[in-house]
């Protein structure tokens, strides 16, 4: 039988250890006493706040953070994104959940210290391409969102770790702490044949957009069990489902897209980003999703988005 121990990943933090934890699989030595084993799981996942994304799915997708380091707004945020507040006893569940389940992921939430919130906030070669940017290490990735967060991951990894500055989830930077979730999401959603894009859901479909244009939302796809997932709930991928690409040339009329158009289209507006662009099993699933779906380019004149997309 395999049991998980932990390895302490390089840290580019300079002067301050996250802990980025890999969970491993070594040969057991002996027995393992059960008491020992439920104590040592409690006491850990006492000390944090747990949040599980769309509890009712069940999947292993987690945020956690010691509930005295931010106030009330970060988890107000996690709860308007669909995460799920979980009690000290579902928390210790949780935990048990991430050791068993390979495919788990937990985003471990921490107040950036003075050298990790230079990094944030400081100016690099690759803002000329954008606010956000991934650099490689050995072993892991920095994902960057300038002047909000940075995360470390690895998808060889359980847990994942995030150094954020004060406005994260608030009113002011409620977008781009959006887009910044979403990549975790897009990230970890993947091992479970789920694949993102930039938009809004409508009745019978998806807006698909960039995500200036959708303030940050995405809506996700579960292309194995034909599920929709967004803001707005779960629901049944419908044989009719449209995906819109929004036209301003256009006037009262909806022109079909080829399946490559629309293929094309799903690539460049994923929610999964990459330094070696999308992974094999996320074009697979664009590939799957574009035989499945009907795209349409639609008057840009006559959708009317939300009032408050964050709802």
């Amino acid at each position: 039988m395999l049991l998980p121990y932990y390895c302490q990943a390089k840290d580019p933090f300079a002067d301050k250890k996250l802990g980025l934890i890999c969970l491993k699989q070594r040969p057991r030595r002996g027995p393992m006493k059960n008491s020992k084993s439920e104590s040592k799981i409690s006491a850990d996942a006492a000390k944090w706040q747990w949040y599980q994304f769309r509890k009712e799915l069940d999947w292993p997708i987690y945020v956690r953070f010691h509930p005295n380091e931010f106030d009330h707004e970060v988890g107000d945020f996690l709860t308007l994104q669909k995460f799920h507040k979980l009690s000290e006893t579902e928390g210790q569940e949780a935990y048990k959940k991430v050791l068993k389940d390979s495919r788990a992921k937990v985003l471990t939430m921490k107040d950036a210290n003075i050298a990790v919130a230079r990094q944030i906030t400081s100016l690099v070669e690759s803002d000329r391409y954008g606010e956000e940017s991934i650099v490689a290490q050995i072993g892991y990735k920095v994902y960057r969102m300038k002047n909000l967060a940075l995360m470390i991951y690895s998808f060889n990894s359980k847990e994942w770790e995030i150094g954020i500055i004060k406005g994260f989830g608030s009113k002011q930077e409620l977008w781009k702490s959006k887009i910044v979730l979403n990549r975790f999401l897009s990230f970890s959603l993947q091992s479970f044949g789920v694949v993102g894009f930039w938009g809004v859901p409508i009745d019978e479909g998806m807006v698909v957009q960039r995500y200036q244009e959708s303030r940050g939302e995405a809506v996700f796809i579960d292309v194995q069990n034909e599920q929709v997932i967004s803001l707005d709930g779960i629901k049944k991928l419908s044989p009719r489902f449209k995906v819109l690409r929004l036209d301003p040339t256009l006037k009262n009329r909806n022109i079909k897209m080829t399946q490559e158009e629309l293929l094309s289209f799903l690539s460049s507006h994923c929610s999964f980003f990459d330094l070696t662009g999308l992974t094999v099993p996320v074009r697979q699933m664009v590939q799957k999703l574009a035989r499945m779906t009907e795209g349409l380019y639609h008057p840009e004149e006559s959708f009317k988005p939300r009032t408050d997309l964050s709802l």
